[in-house]
């Protein structure tokens, strides 16, 4: 099985897992620190899988291939113990009701008082305590294989910076046929697009934010392909897969390439811009930034002074997508132009995951195979990603 296949899997089971550890901290289950240490460590394993994405030519492939199945183990187990403990709250609250209903008396007690053997805690805490001893393993097996915290890689003093690659690429064209549960989600970011020429901004940025897995390429994709958009900005769209490398001398030779299909490789930006002023000038633009990680604020200005100097019409807009609120306050994006991406309901992570399971040269969709799929779908929380992933698998 690739990496990447394993990447995947494992942030789909990952990504729901710290909210939920989250709220069983606030439960009285008498193991409280336990349940804290376990979120702190799914938060380091989920930026270790960040660098594990990003693996920057440090890591031997099939290393790290061990290590992400072993991976893959652990968060399930976490995955198991966590659905546990909301079921058994789940069951003591019903407890609650039915006893109320018997004796119609108001229960002035919380209910874990009710119940809450010691047999159950005592088990509970030991498999959590077990699987934070597996996270901290795995944690040492990332160090001694050379992965580490994007944090720490970015702090880590060295004589040599950091290279900045662009590991992940991504293109504007999607089968819009394949995408299931969106429509709501691509008229809000038209409406947020073509809606907004009334603005002071002379540049507004769309930004469509989530979890990693959770399609916002996708959604920006059939935003950018839509019939609508395309009438309005015509051939005047740009698709530049961003990520880490975040160069805005970069940045703009790619724009001079989208629009010419001619290579742009000079770092004069003054040229640049001239280039770009005799493409753009007095006409509508519109440039989407894939997956931005930058939170550098000069950078961001020094990219949007010179998106600024091109003399693109006013109506002119960007669209980005990223995982982090921090890069949303960079670029310094309204509210009313930020766009959340959710997880899939329970319908359309079924249809998705037929969709690619039982697809032509598929397995026949046997009853057991669909209650096999139904749990793998249950798994993946939503994350189209690990669906994608998932039926494809099966």
């Amino acid at each position: 099985m690739s990496a990447s296949v394993l990447i995947s899997a494992a942030q789909g089971i990952l990504n729901p897992l710290i909210p939920l550890a989250t709220e069983q901290i606030k439960l009285a289950w008498g193991f409280k620190d336990d349940l804290q240490r376990l979120e702190d460590r799914l938060k380091l394993t989920q930026a270790l899988l960040c660098d594990a994405e990003n693996h920057r030519g440090r890591v031997n492939l099939k290393t790290m291939q061990v290590w992400l199945k072993k991976l893959n183990s652990v968060v399930c187990s976490a995955d198991d113990v966590l659905d546990e403990l909301a079921f058994e709250v789940l069951r003591r609250k019903l407890e609650v009701q039915n006893r109320f209903m018997r004796n119609n008396k108001v229960c002035k007690f919380f209910f874990f008082c009710l119940s809450n053997p010691l047999p159950f805690r005592f088990k509970m805490a030991n498999k959590v305590k077990n699987i934070n001893l597996l996270l901290d393993n795995l944690k040492k097996d990332a160090e001694g294989i050379g992965l580490r915290p994007a944090d720490q890689i970015l702090n880590a003093s060295t004589s040599v910076e950091p290279r900045e690659v662009n590991f992940r690429l991504t293109i504007p064209f999607v089968d819009d046929k394949q995408v299931v549960g969106r429509d709501g989600d691509v008229s809000t970011v038209i409406d947020m697009m073509l809606g907004s020429d009334n603005t002071v901004d002379d540049l507004p940025v769309i930004a469509i934010v989530g979890m990693g897995g959770a399609g916002k390429t996708t959604l920006a994709q059939l935003v950018y392909k839509h019939d609508e958009v395309v009438k309005t900005f015509g051939e005047q769209r740009m698709w530049i897969c961003v990520s880490d490398d975040f160069k805005v001398e970069g940045l703009l030779n790619e724009m001079v390439e989208c629009l010419t299909g001619n290579k742009c490789e000079t770092q004069n930006v003054q040229g640049i811009v001239k280039k770009l002023g005799e493409k753009l000038n007095g006409k509508k633009y519109l440039l989407v930034l894939d997956d931005v990680w930058n939170e550098n604020q000069d950078k961001w200005v020094r990219m949007r002074d010179s998106l600024l100097g091109i003399g693109g019409s006013k109506g002119s807009k960007i669209m980005a997508t990223t995982r982090s609120m921090d890069v949303v306050s960079t670029m310094r994006t309204s509210p009313s132009l930020t766009h959340h991406l959710n997880q899939l309901s329970e319908n359309d992570s079924w249809t998705m995951f037929r969709k690619r399971a039982f697809a032509n040269g598929g397995p026949t969709e046997t009853q057991k195979l669909v209650d096999i799929g139904g749990k793998m779908v249950k798994k993946c929380k939503g994350v189209p990603l690990a669906i994608k992933t998932l039926g494809g698998l099966m």
